[in-house]
């Protein structure tokens, strides 16, 4: 774009008339739309992984997940890392991580849910905190 047709698409949207305000809302919207594409690589061959997921040794996909814990859990998990860290060979250091502890923590207990459903410790300690509030 040349300079004489650059614009301040903002400038124009705040004060410009309705022609001006159009044009820039529709010159900003172009530009938000460009930006949120992803550039995508020319040849399959230049994206190495062949996927925008991690991977994780066992194969998996991770998503990101955000959860809420309490004070007193996040230091046990600190602590339990730590704890872990001590009982393992200097060289698994590195692969213990809290996401990790996290993980195999929630695979034992929904394993154990699917099994016993509402016997479960899962449901008795959910119910049991319910009740107490």
């Amino acid at each position: 774009m040349a300079a004489k047709d650059k614009h301040d698409i903002m400038d124009a949207l705040l004060k410009g008339s309705a022609e001006d305000t159009a044009h820039a809302t529709s010159s900003l919207a172009k530009l938000i739309h460009r930006s949120g594409e992803k550039a995508r690589p020319k040849h399959p061959s230049e994206n190495a992984s062949g996927t925008d997921q991690k991977k994780n040794p066992g194969g998996d996909s991770k998503k990101k997940s955000t959860h809420y814990l309490s004070g007193e859990i996040f230091a046990d998990l600190d602590e339990a890392r730590n704890k872990i860290n001590e009982l393992v060979h200097q060289r698994l250091k590195s692969h213990i991580s809290k996401s990790r502890i996290v993980d195999q923590a929630l695979r034992m207990i929904l394993k154990e849910f699917e099994e016993k459903g509402e016997k479960s410790p899962l449901i008795k300690e959910i119910l049991k905190d319910i009740r107490q509030k």
